[in-house]
């Protein structure tokens, strides 16, 4: 008996010693994200942020949005957004979110708002750190496929941000991060409403 409760007390002590990710959004039920940060592959998950949602009423397509957090060290997480992309397989030029997109040009979107930062806790609104893409042929975007029975979009990442803010306030907010071979597999993502004007 003795041994028995030995060993559960180091199953038990091994499940608390874990390290804590951020926590999921119950709306992101099951997510598959790998890849390498400056060369790196990934120390820690990372995981689908709040405000992933699927759109089916911006001019007759599939749009989507999403965020992605990474917990660092301590309590320190960077975030990257994935500002409006079509379900649509193909492959959409990275841009910064600075660069604005011409009105209802989300109806031919061929690009790809992408943006970068720090913060302290996940869910907060408060940025540490802002960073914005580099443009270059190490930025791309493309979607495999997006199931809407399953409610699935399967995708390739890659990025280089730089910081913009001159003083360093997130230990961890180096002056360039580099994002290459990420891959994302992200189910059950909430659609949003639809609603339709009476003409």
């Amino acid at each position: 008996m003795k041994q028995y409760s030995y060993i559960l007390i180091l199953l038990f002590s091994g499940i608390l010693s874990c390290e804590k990710h951020p926590p999921l959004n119950p709306r992101m039920v099951n997510q598959f994200i790998t890849g390498e940060v400056n060369g790196v592959p990934f120390k820690s998950a990372m995981t689908v942020e709040l405000g992933a949602f699927v759109r089916q009423d911006w001019c007759d397509k599939v749009v989507m949005d999403m965020g992605l957090v990474r917990k660092i060290s301590g309590e320190e997480y960077q975030v990257i957004i994935l500002n409006y992309f079509h379900a649509k397989p193909g492959n959409y030029v990275p841009t910064d979110r600075f660069v604005s997109h011409k009105k209802n040009a989300v109806c031919s979107l061929d690009s790809i708002n992408i943006s970068s930062y720090f913060k302290l806790f996940p869910g907060d609104d408060i940025t540490t750190d802002d960073y914005r893409l580099v443009e270059g042929p190490w930025n791309y975007f493309k979607v495999f496929y997006y199931d809407p029975d399953k409610k699935e979009v399967q995708g390739q990442f890659g990025a280089k941000f730089v910081r913009i803010n001159k003083h360093q306030r997130a230990k961890t907010a180096v002056d360039t991060i580099t994002y290459t071979n990420g891959k994302f597999i992200v189910s059950n993502m909430y659609v949003q409403e639809v609603f339709t004007e009476p003409r």
